[in-house]
């Protein structure tokens, strides 16, 4: 018997070995940036691309030829890359990203995967903070849920309109759902068309709105009251400088549970305008994986979109969950999150967002964006102003992240710098989760 044992012992061991060998075995894996035709650009050495895992990552860089080569082991890869460059007086991101590269037994090394960088400007307006995770209430029961919001900011140099700024949110809501818009070949059916696809509606504002540089705009995105009565961790909007999405109209979105009648201090004239194409009584964001976006309205009003069945998509042909075709053209900003722990899928393409931010719901955490050391620093008499040691990082969480910077950019414009924000279209770039929603004040 201990004979037997003994086999049965030794043969466990080395069935394991095996699983472990082919487990831990490494394949080469050949990446060619390819830039878009016609582009005075060309390869240069040194630019980074990203291979992730469901849950490991990796990282390497191009040679002279745009070509990067892995050592992977058995996954199947999310690989994304991003390369900002100047041409005379226009600065332009590259970014690309490819899904479902399955990485196995029989991988070829001598295939190449091909990743298209597409160009997109730098936007003027860009997405500097969002928070949809939720507060804790004060007996920590629970979350509170309503308490969202987005801060805009102008990044450039000169004045910003809003006037044809809409927002709008990715489809599945979740990064982590099943996504009807992935297509045999495991990529995204719109990238070629070149456009993104609208859930359910979109706001807009009744009026021109302007930013001088370095202005910010903060819009309550649900019940733009003050929240801290109810929940003292939570957002106070009663703030006469705020705007908030409220239109409870009966053709847009009447979920007075969701939208309570925002605080006195807010003006009527600040209340965001609504476009309801889809389902739901109230527009949908998700808590752990918004998808969010701005696109700017081209030659065309916000009712004769929400009107033009053109540019409907059916999503996964249901009648009822109607998205619109927003061209890739028209989109200024993005920032994509992946729920922590959880299987993700992209949503937006290359061109739009080419990374993604983790994050988590209920815990106060917001998604916020990096300071662009090199670019703030660059501005006369700056430098003495800007505060370092930034304390909000969750880098001790897991699957946490923090400005690489180490600049405090609320502390330091407290001291009177002037922040410019990373703006690669890559929120693995761009973006960290912080610890404390910026405008929670207890």
């Amino acid at each position: 018997m201990k004979k037997i044992a003994y086999l049965m012992l030794c043969t466990m061991i080395i069935l394991f070995s095996c699983k472990k060998d082919k487990e831990y075995k490494t394949y080469a894996v050949i990446v060619q940036l390819e830039y878009p035709a016609g582009s005075a650009l060309s390869a240069v050495e040194g630019v980074k691309v990203k291979a992730t895992g469901r849950n490991t990552s990796f990282e390497a860089t191009t040679d002279k030829e745009g070509k990067a080569v892995f050592n992977l082991p058995n996954d199947i890869y999310e690989v994304s890359s991003s390369d900002k460059r100047t041409t005379g007086l226009s600065t332009f991101n590259y970014n690309a990203v490819k899904s479902n590269v399955a990485v196995a037994e029989g991988w070829n090394s001598e295939q190449i995967v091909k990743l298209e960088l597409e160009a997109s400007a730098i936007s003027q307006i860009i997405v500097k903070e969002l928070f949809t995770g939720g507060t804790p209430t004060d007996n920590g029961s629970a979350a509170f849920k309503h308490d969202r919001y987005v801060i805009l900011y102008n990044n450039s140099n000169t004045n910003a309109s809003l006037a044809n700024i809409c927002l709008a949110t990715a489809m599945p809501y979740n990064s982590t759902g099943s996504n009807n818009y992935y297509g045999a070949d495991g990529s995204l059916t719109y990238l070629k068309e070149r456009w993104m696809p609208a859930g359910q509606g979109f706001w807009y504002f009744q009026q021109d709105v302007v930013l001088k540089p370095g202005e910010q705009i903060v819009i309550a995105l649900n019940n733009a009251v003050n929240n801290s009565v109810t929940h003292t961790k939570s957002i106070n909007f009663n703030n006469a400088n705020y705007y908030c999405t409220y239109d409870v109209a009966i053709t847009s979105y009447p979920n007075t549970g969701t939208y309570k009648a925002p605080a006195e201090l807010i003006p009527s004239s600040h209340y965001l305008k609504a476009i309801r194409y889809g389902a739901g009584n109230a527009w949908t964001l998700s808590n752990v994986s918004p998808g969010f976006f701005l696109f700017e309205l081209k030659d065309m009003t916000p009712s004769a979109l929400g009107a033009n069945v053109s540019y409907n998509s059916l999503y996964g042909g249901s009648a009822t969950l109607v998205d619109k075709k927003i061209p890739v053209s028209w989109v200024v900003d993005a920032v994509e999150a992946y729920e922590i722990g959880k299987a993700n899928q992209k949503r937006f393409t290359g061109a739009i967002d080419a990374g993604y931010v983790n994050y988590t719901g209920d815990l106060g955490y917001s998604i916020y964006r990096n300071v662009d050391e090199a670019a703030t620093k660059a501005i006369a008499g700056n430098t003495t102003k800007l505060v370092y040691n930034y304390s909000y990082g969750t880098t001790n969480v897991t699957g946490g992240s923090t400005d690489p910077s180490g600049i405090d950019a609320e502390a330091s414009v407290a001291n009177g710098a002037r922040i410019i924000y990373k703006d690669t279209n890559n929120s693995t770039n761009d973006f960290h989760m912080r610890s404390r929603a910026t405008l929670r004040t207890n």
